[in-house]
């Protein structure tokens, strides 16, 4: 399989590169960037123009990794031209264009997926092994707070699709869909946020309550770094550090709290980013797409939700 990165981002250099190594021996990917000169990172081809790497890339795969902004319309025309798509989050801007996506998908019978990883590190697994089952869920709470970020990056302009709540709020609805899943009709759903003075969402907080169990969560870009996800039952905390962003190079800690008792679990290091590759190529494999699109919907539908609250 050749893969088509769209975009030289950060995160590609840091995370998605180096994980397409340690699948292929031999290089299979080509980068496409605007703003970058050739890197010779081991790519196959280089492109300066999308519209040439989409003419003339003979890839199976695009990954893009754009502003926000663009992700819809990319999409789209890699769709139409017969690529599978991954999509960093947010996939699209409002659930109007994901619908339109998946329609696109399933009739091109294509992968469509919003590369919201966090779920394939093994650190969750290990969690919901001394949770044992969704059903002895009572209640999640999740923080993600990162610094300000830099004055020129995209994530602080509506125009490009910034703002908190767009961003992080995929990770908002990615829980939800992992560990409540239930029908809107039944859930409770709050949302409060902060702007600045342009008018840009800086921060968010989610309360989703049923008649079981509740989920909250706080999520910034403007304050100390936090990033933890704990999973409660009547006996047990389970808290995941790093759970958003868990870096492939590091041992990290399972905190298990019952009741008066504490202690602590050491996970081995895994690489997000090599798992979800793996995932996605069975996925294209065996052309079961379904699971990947229902995602999609659901979580921008969520997202949407939130919104408009």
């Amino acid at each position: 399989m050749k893969i088509l990165i769209l975009g030289y981002s950060s995160l590609c250099k840091r995370k998605i590169i180096p994980a397409l190594k340690k699948i292929f021996i031999k290089a299979k990917f080509c980068i496409s960037s605007k703003s970058q000169t050739r890197q010779y990172i081991g790519e196959s081809e280089w492109f300066d123009s999308y519209e040439e790497a989409l003419k003339k890339s003979n890839a199976d795969l695009v990954y893009i990794s754009l502003i926000n902004s663009t992700h819809y319309y990319w999409a789209k025309k890699f769709l139409k031209n017969n690529y599978h798509v991954i999509i960093d989050k947010p996939a699209t801007l409002n659930f109007k264009q994901a619908k339109d996506l998946v329609k696109i998908a399933k009739k091109k019978r294509k992968l469509l997926s919003e590369a919201v990883v966090f779920q394939h590190h093994h650190q969750i697994n290990k969690a919901m092994k001394e949770i044992k089952s969704i059903k002895n869920l009572n209640s999640v709470e999740a923080r993600f707070v990162i610094p300000k970020l830099p004055k020129k990056n995209f994530r602080n302009y509506e125009k490009y699709g910034g703002g908190c709540l767009l961003d992080m709020g995929s990770y908002a609805a990615a829980i939800f869909r992992m560990y409540i899943n239930e029908d809107y009709s039944k859930v409770s759903i709050q949302c409060s946020s902060n702007y600045n003075k342009n008018g840009l969402n800086k921060n968010f907080n989610v309360i989703v309550l049923t008649p079981n169990k509740f989920f909250t969560g706080f999520f910034s870009f403007n304050g100390k770094y936090e990033n933890t996800l704990a999973l409660s039952t009547k006996q047990k905390k389970v808290t995941i550090n790093r759970v958003f962003s868990p870096p492939n190079d590091q041992n990290l800690i399972l905190q298990i709290n019952r009741g008066r008792v504490k202690k602590e679990k050491k996970i081995k290091k895994d690489d997000v980013f090599l798992n979800y590759f793996k995932f996605i190529f069975k996925t294209i494999k065996r052309k079961s797409f379904k699971n990947s699109y229902q995602n999609i919907l659901k979580d921008s539908f969520f997202r949407e939700k939130l919104k408009k609250i």
